[in-house]
């Protein structure tokens, strides 16, 4: 497992927060850059920003040990901003070092450089920016800091680049100032993927070194996919110790609005194979009718603001060859369609091609709002034609960096692959083609490439997403996660719970060929909830053990059961005990550290099928009547829980044995345990074990979990 390696003590708990000022100068100034931000919005930005800052250490004076947050936002939701309103706070509250690690690729390292250059050092000299900083930096950073300015660090996310940064503020000149890293895409090549062979991947390591030279610091990633994040080990010098959700502002489009009960309104399925890239026929059917949207969509928005920039996304191959065909069909489609507008009216060629339109311009005319005619539209095609510029995103000699070489006209389109699948944002993005379903089905992954999602209230009735039926399925069971996973999360933030104590359960049935996260990050498994899920192993503490039993004995004196005999067998059972009782009154007080038992799984198990309407009430039953049953241990586990059957069925004394008499519906068994032998170990103690009935879709809810929790589940 990897290791703090040279990290301080273990993190304050998450609940020690420092009071954060909102109103300092670099916030203010902030503002100022968006001004068409709504006040509410704003507030909401700032107070979350806050949020955050304030569990991190405080930085004057400079006390606390190093902290690892989580801020988790939606993707193109205003992560952004959110952490450039944190930056802004921290440089007004005493910090006075910030290093983003901003993604793996330049583009959008240039991207997030220049943005913060221009919202928070533009203009004034109180906040020093530095780019992919070098050793020979070192003497004008110590200036900076020395005169009482702020040094704002922006580099790519790679080892040889952040081990650049980690010698110059490791610098004795240099660590001793209170400091943030904020790591952009934070679950992105900075986790550890060779943590299976017990060893330690390029960018994480660097990322512990550049942790380990500063003395007052906080780890905070920002990702819209955190499953990787959450499902690493609690262990892992990257896991996190306090959690913030960044909500979107009302105009963000996501999930819920492309694949919701919308859907039809915006996504548009292309025919059968075109899932498979054919050099052939770089412009399949359903590229052009995409290409036709983006032309009549080009013409809508330009005549309600004629300067709005309208793009579209071209996502069909990982391989710069086929990027390249793609770019040269889409150029020769689009010449042939300008020359084809120029002929006569009676050209049964243009005739074709304006039906062709046409038919775009229907599609469009279901959701746009106060769209022009047809003849209007019509008239502007040629022109809106001669506007697209084409433009291939990848390594190739002839590919192009949408940062460093932005669009010179006003309809943009971009072709590429994994260069344009994460971060980077599209100004203007209305139109998605895309039909790649990458060997990697990890929804993260999958997720991030949804560049469609964002802020488009305002021009959502012109927005299409062209993809195959198997994406399309794909997306639709990612917002299904993604919707119970925030709601999840959001009802975990009101209880108050550390992070620590969330229960990492992602709703996915990886039966359907996707998968949380990458392998490589994270152990994760298959959570069904269904036969029996038995304690096997014991509380080791006396204190907890007794603790325990007076919960469950407080629990029995509140909730009486009825007594049922088998000959000398005899249980007290609470038929229909409401669940969200036996949650809060029983299960929320038991702690069962160190053993298979997970109390919050299955506290979580229970109250996701008490929410769905599944599980009202659930049958309870007090083993022996909570008189101590003994037990023995075998290779550290208790055996035989379960006490098995007696006699023959004809038997007036038969008992059919604690794992058949619950009659097919869900039962919570509460075991109090005798150890023989035992001395040093609690002489009583409990066990639990729940059961819910086998194969039975209204209580498997397809849960992933961590894989490091017990595996009998």
């Amino acid at each position: 497992m990897p290791s703090s390696k040279g990290m301080d003590p273990a993190p304050a708990p998450e609940n020690t927060m420092w009071p954060v000022s909102i109103d300092g100068d670099e916030i203010r100034r902030l503002k100022l850059a968006y001004p068409a931000v709504e006040e509410d919005e704003w507030n909401s930005v700032v107070t979350t920003s806050a949020k955050i800052l304030g569990q991190c250490p405080r930085p004057n004076p400079p006390s606390g040990p190093p902290r690892v947050g989580l801020a988790i936002g939606k993707i193109q939701s205003g992560k952004t901003l959110s952490y450039t309103a944190m930056i802004a706070l921290a440089f007004d509250n005493g910090y006075r070092l910030v290093t983003i690690l901003a993604g793996t690729k330049n583009p959008l390292r240039e991207q997030i450089y220049t943005r913060l250059k221009h919202d928070l050092t533009d203009g004034q000299w109180n906040i020093a920016p530095f780019e992919n900083p070098q050793p020979g930096d070192l003497g004008v950073l110590q200036s900076v800091l020395q005169t009482g300015r702020k040094a704002l660090i922006v580099v790519l996310k790679n080892r040889v680049r952040i081990d650049d940064v980690a010698n110059l503020v490791s610098a004795p000149e240099v660590r001793n100032y209170p400091a943030l890293i904020i790591d952009d895409e934070g679950d992105e090549a900075s986790l550890n993927n060779q943590f299976k062979k017990g060893n330690e991947s390029a960018t994480y390591s660097a990322i512990l070194r550049l942790r380990k030279g500063l003395k007052v610091h906080a780890y905070i990633p920002y990702t819209a996919t955190p499953q990787a994040n959450l499902l690493i080990s609690d262990i892992d010098a990257l896991s996190p110790d306090f959690g913030v959700l960044v909500e979107p502002g009302e105009a963000y489009c996501g999930g819920s609005v492309f694949f919701g009960p919308d859907t039809d309104l915006y996504i548009r399925e292309v025919p059968p194979g075109e899932g498979d890239f054919d050099p052939a026929d770089a412009t399949p059917e359903g590229l052009r009718r995409a290409l036709a949207v983006f032309a009549v969509g080009g013409v809508i928005r330009h005549k309600r603001k004629p300067n709005d920039p309208h793009s579209m996304l071209v996502h069909n191959s990982s391989l710069t060859r086929d990027h390249n065909a793609v770019l040269n069909a889409i150029v020769s489609l689009l010449t042939r369609w300008k020359d084809t507008l120029t002929n006569q009216d009676a050209d049964p060629a243009k005739t074709d091609l304006l039906q062709f339109f046409r038919e775009a311009y229907d599609d469009l005319c279901r959701t746009a709002k106060n769209p022009p005619s047809w003849p209007e539209v019509s008239n502007q095609l040629l022109q809106e034609l001669w506007l697209i510029e084409p433009m291939m995103v990848n390594s190739l000699p002839e590919g192009r960096d949408p940062i460093s070489n932005p669009f010179k006209l006003p309809n943009g389109l971009l072709i590429g692959g994994n260069i344009l699948s994460r971060g980077l944002t599209i100004p203007g993005l209305a139109v998605t083609y895309i039909t790649r379903r990458a060997k990697d089905t990890s929804t993260d992954t999958m997720e991030q490439r949804a560049r469609f999602f964002g802020y488009k209230q305002s021009y959502l009735d012109v927005c299409r997403v062209y993809l195959t039926h198997q994406l399309n399925e794909d997306y639709s069971t990612i917002l299904n996660l993604e919707d119970d996973f925030w709601e999840a999360l959001e009802r975990n933030q009101r209880q108050g719970l550390s992070i620590r104590e969330w229960p990492r359960m992602f709703k996915l049935d990886m039966d359907m060929g996707l998968r949380p996260t990458r392998a490589s990050v994270a152990n994760y498994r298959q959570f069904r909830g269904s036969g029996w899920d038995t304690q096997t192993t014991l509380v080791e503490g006396v204190d907890s053990a007794s603790k325990n039993i007076a919960a469950v004995k407080n629990f029995a004196s509140a909730h009486h059961g009825v007594t049922k005999r088998w000959g000398t067998v005899s249980h007290s059972i609470v038929n229909d005990c409401p669940t969200e009782v036996v949650i809060s009154e029983l299960l929320a007080k038991v702690n069962t550290p160190g053993t298979d038992w997970d109390s919050a799984y299955n506290k979580e198990y229970l109250t996701r099928l008490l929410m769905k309407g599944a599980l009202p009430t659930i049958q309870v039953v007090y083993m022996n009547n909570l008189d101590p049953r003994e037990r023995t241990k075998a290779g550290g586990k208790i055996k035989n829980l379960m006490q098995g059957s007696n006699r023959s069925k004809s038997d007036p004394d038969y008992y059919p044995g604690d794992e058949h008499f619950h009659g097919g519906q869900p039962q919570l068994q509460v075991h109090v345990i005798k150890m023989e032998g035992e001395v040093v170990r609690p002489v009583l103690t409990t066990a639990f074990a729940l059961y819910v009935p086998l194969n039975n879709s209204r209580f498997d809810l397809g849960f992933v979990v961590r894989g490091e929790q017990p595996a009998n589940i």
